[in-house]
């Protein structure tokens, strides 16, 4: 370290396209930079990749990894504590969902042996202290010049376009048992597309929602999340982002970042009371947080039909991620962390 300034290294779970990497990796490590730091990025695939990371560590003061389960994470670890390095374990998932005991008994033993663990939700913070004392939370943050917020009134009024981004592969049984019925019955009444974007190969996506009359569906496959404009060129049709989600093993860990994303960019968010969703959403503020069928329809049906209320929760939204969730706050926060891990 010189002159208070850290030399950071993120062991990542993937490249800039997975997004737990993008956004607490490479977006947090921009952030730490323009704070005069000095950060390198890192993910392994090999043996090879392995002997390379630890020669890398010894150029570092700082060692962050990132979801790292494989058998030789604990050696590299003791390694980086031998060498005076501080060492960080970062999570936004729970390790249990991986469904593999040998992942989570190595998730568990990093989190006992690095300086401080790094989790993305309360939930995740709770997971953390089973093991160790020192658990920050630091939430997944938005880098906001990506995420452009679109004018209301380029948008069709007469048909409102509800909308998705993720991995469809992940997620297409929560959207299919939650959001179809729902859908069913507000599109009886009015006019609605349905914009997906991410299927990801998920086949019953294409083809679920073509039978509801009044719905017309949009399904787009892939999109380079790496680029800084995919987001907002993604979500430049949508009045409204959807998160439907079933609570369970998989989900109730994840750090609710798609409503912030919608919400970064000025829609409003109608997202299933799950995982961290109300640390995120402010039920109608923001958004809603809705438990049932009828609760959906309830809120589809509102916000569907009424412009003004649409705009004023998307401009709340832009206005919290602003505030609490603005990556370079984020960084700031992690800074002193890193810096005395208190």
């Amino acid at each position: 370290m010189t002159n208070g300034k850290m030399r950071i290294l993120f062991n990542l779970a993937g490249d800039r396209n997975k997004a737990s990497s993008r956004v607490r990796g490479y977006w947090i490590g921009e952030a730490l930079e323009e704070l005069g730091h000095t950060v390198s990025y890192a993910h392994v695939n090999s043996k090879a990749d392995y002997l390379r990371l630890t020669a890398r560590i010894a150029r570092h003061d700082v060692v962050i990894f990132q979801k790292s389960y494989s058998r030789y994470h604990p050696a590299i670890l003791r390694l980086a504590r031998a060498a005076g390095k501080r060492v960080f374990f970062d999570i936004d998932d729970a390790p249990s969902r991986v469904g593999n005991p040998r992942v989570e008994r190595t998730a568990r033993w990093m989190m006992r042996n690095c300086h401080g663990v790094l989790a993305g939700s309360s939930a995740l913070v709770r997971v953390a202290r089973e093991e160790q004392d020192r658990v920050h939370f630091v939430p997944s943050g938005i880098r906001l010049e990506n995420y452009v917020v679109q004018p209301v009134d380029t948008h069709d009024p007469a048909r409102v376009c509800l909308g998705w981004i993720g991995n469809g592969a992940h997620y297409a049984d929560d959207i299919l048992g939650i959001l179809t019925e729902p859908l069913r019955k507000v599109a009886a009444d009015r006019p609605l597309t349905l914009r997906i974007v991410g299927a990801n190969g998920e086949q019953r996506l294409h083809t679920a929602f073509d039978g509801i009359p009044g719905l017309t569906a949009e399904v787009i496959d892939g999109v380079d999340w790496s680029s800084p404009a995919a987001i907002s060129d993604a979500v430049a049709p949508f009045d409204i982002g959807l998160y439907p989600l079933f609570a369970g093993p998989f989900n109730d860990y994840k750090c609710g970042f798609k409503a912030l994303e919608y919400m970064a960019t000025g829609i409003p968010v109608l997202a299933s009371d799950a995982a961290n969703h109300a640390e995120i959403v402010e039920e109608g503020v923001s958004g809603h947080l809705l438990r049932s069928p009828d609760d959906w329809v309830r809120a589809l049906s509102d916000l569907a039909g009424n412009t003004a209320k649409r705009r004023a929760m998307g401009a709340a939204g832009r206005k919290i991620v602003e505030d609490r969730f603005d990556t370079r706050r984020i960084a700031a926060d992690l800074e002193g962390i890193l810096s005395d891990g208190r």
